[in-house]
């Protein structure tokens, strides 16, 4: 195939011009157009536009763009092109005030989700003579399209069936699981799945049939679409919450075309035959994250709109083929439609059955996650005793490891250098070494700096135990055993809350199993909590190890609590929060959706939120 993905190529060699980019949204995709998507192209990202303007701050800061803004006009008075990398149900708005603007728009898939929508945005792009592209990174790939070019010799003959898998495991806490509307597997992925259906049969299809799995909050972890053609069939899967092999099946009358998962990034795929012996091996070219392609083909084409680039050009010949077509993204938009009017009765059942279940739990317990880490600086004295003082607090969660002397000291990371002016780790200090290390706690009210110190956990359990004996105030501690093994901690933590008569207020976890059982061993009677990423992975540990309670990553909820974990806690913990002027955003709004999951308690960076 001739080498059409080189904008130098193109351009002959020439300067061309450098256009103004403005980026819509701020996510994971927009960082990686910034990163990747803008290599060797003459693009310079301007504008960053988000309605949430300290999102729009943030993304600027981090990539160095020199306007930031949450008005609309704003970037419209000083970008030439943008892409639109928003939320999905965002799309033909953006679209449509850009296109409205005289801009040329390079949108995120599904570009939209009515096909009158899409229909309408490519009338108006047409009319307003700008360039409108949906950013199906795979359609203008090489590899996606050397596969065509092969269907299309006739190699395997007619096309009967295609079938494109596209899954990924996605923790249920991030954007794709937050809206069951407008996320899920489906519209996540459908679109790529969909791309070489319409490709490869056509956009006349007779009948669409979905199949979905849901979790419980209504999201598709795993949906199959089938449709019907006249003469043929096709089958997308997509999946966040289930696995499959993610590979592009296309079955002809004479052979059949494999490409090995991750098809939608194509480098490698077969032609096979009958004769099995008979296998056509081809190698394509995908460079980085492959944006940079979709950017580049978008580019020549806003060239050659422009009259910068003549339609005669031998470089820019069959161009026009590579991106996703305007009938294929106006009939993905109405399968989306679809999609989306078919979901609905499913996930109002699905919130019903959440809120009728939330009404019949009671109020989860709240644990201050090393303490109300927010407002102070995690695992202080400060810190502790801000939670300790909250009307309502189920317990106080922190974590303890040895200095090199062998003390029990208060700290979460292995090294001492993000909280405190050090620069070694904990085990590397001796206790009088430690206590001459700064944590950066705020201004004064004059304003200058002020500073606090790591505690030992007996200064912990000292400021503590009036909490405890009066309130029922309940402690968790961290063994910090799995990835430095502090032998011999597990005692030493033991005997110190022995000395201070709290062994009745004290959890004991850890992410090292071995960890959790020696607890038992020491004493039979202490309450223990498994502590892992995942609750498959609590669970089964848990067994192992005989504890008391599972301390899962709250993203990973989903599974079922087993009969034999019923009526055990399950404290949930949320890596996501931000810490003492960490800069972070709170990304979940309310955590106690997850007692539908089985959350009985939840440890928190904001336990005052829930209080």
């Amino acid at each position: 195939m001739k080498d059409i993905w080189n904008q130098e190529k193109i351009s002959g060699g020439k300067s061309i011009v450098m256009y103004r980019l403005g980026i819509i949204g701020t996510g994971r995709i927009a960082d990686r157009m910034v990163n990747t998507g803008l290599n060797g192209l003459e693009v310079e990202c301007v504008c960053v536009y988000n309605p949430k303007i300290e999102s729009a701050v943030k993304f600027a800061q981090k990539h160095n763009i020199k306007k930031y803004t949450d008005k609309l006009e704003e970037m419209a008075e000083c970008v030439d092109i943008v892409y639109i990398a928003s939320p999905h149900e965002t799309h033909a708005a953006y679209c449509s005030y850009m296109l409205n603007k005289d801009k040329h728009v390079l949108c995120e898939k599904p570009l939209a989700l009515k096909k009158s929508e899409a229909a309408f945005l490519y009338a108006l792009a047409e009319q307003n003579k700008v360039v409108l592209k949906e950013a199906v990174k795979t359609a203008f790939c090489p590899g996606f399209n050397a596969v065509v070019e092969q269907v299309k010799s006739g190699k395997i003959g007619r096309v009967v069936d295609v079938e494109a898998t596209f899954t990924r495991l996605t923790y249920n806490n991030t954007r794709e699981f937050r809206n069951p509307v407008y996320n899920g597997s489906m519209l996540e992925f459908g679109s790529y799945c969909m791309l070489p259906i319409f490709r490869l049969l056509g956009c006349e299809y007779e009948e669409v049939d979905f199949k979905c799995v849901r979790e419980l909050g209504g999201v598709d972890i795993y949906t199959k679409a089938e449709f019907r053609f006249k003469e043929a069939f096709a089958t997308v899967k997509t999946g966040m919450g289930a696995k499959s092999e993610g590979q592009l099946l296309i079955t002809g009358t004479k052979g059949y075309i494999l490409v090995p998962s991750p098809w939608w990034m194509t480098t490698k795929f077969q032609v096979r035959y009958e004769d099995a012996s008979v296998v056509e091996n081809y190698e394509t070219p995908y460079e980085g994250s492959g944006l940079q392609y979709e950017m580049a083909i978008f580019l020549v084409d806003v060239m050659k709109t422009s009259g910068m680039l003549s339609e005669d050009d031998e470089s820019v010949k069959g161009i026009d083929d590579i991106c996703v077509h305007k009938d294929e993204s106006i009939t993905m938009a109405g399968i989306m439609e679809r999609f989306v009017k078919w979901n609905a009765p499913w996930w109002e059942l699905c919130q019903g059955y959440i809120e009728s279940k939330n009404e019949q739990l009671t109020k989860p317990g709240i644990w201050a996650h090393r303490g109300c880490s927010m407002r102070y600086p995690e695992n202080t004295l400060e810190s502790f005793e801000a939670a300790a003082k909250l009307k309502g607090i189920t317990g106080i969660e922190l974590d303890v490891q040895y200095t090199s002397d062998k003390q029990v000291v208060v700290f979460h990371d292995e090294n001492v250098r993000r909280v405190t002016d050090g620069n070694r780790n904990v085990c590397e200090y001796t206790l009088e070494e430690i206590k001459k290390l700064n944590i950066y706690a705020g201004k004064n009210a004059q304003g200058g700096n002020t500073y606090t110190k790591i505690p030992t956990l007996e200064e912990v359990l000292m400021l503590l135990k009036p909490y405890c004996e009066k309130n029922g105030l309940l402690i968790n501690i961290e063994l910090k055993t799995s990835n430095i093994r502090y032998e011999g901690i597990e005692r030493d933590t033991y005997d110190i809350v022995s000395r201070y008569g709290l062994q009745d207020y004290i959890v004991y976890s850890s992410f090292l199993p071995e960890s959790v059982a020696l607890m038992k061993k020491i004493d039979k009677n202490v309450k223990t909590g498994m502590l892992a990423s995942y609750i498959d992975d609590c669970i089964m540990y848990g067994r192992q190890t005989n504890a008391d309670a599972l301390h899962p990553a709250i993203i990973s909820m989903g599974a079922e609590i087993p009969d034999d974990f019923k009526g055990k806690p399950v404290r949930a913990w949320n890596f996501e929060e931000p810490f003492f002027e960490d800069g972070r955003e709170l990304k979940e709004d309310d955590l106690t959706r997850y007692r539908a999951y089985g959350v009985t308690d939840i440890i928190t960076n904001v336990p005052e939120r829930y209080l």
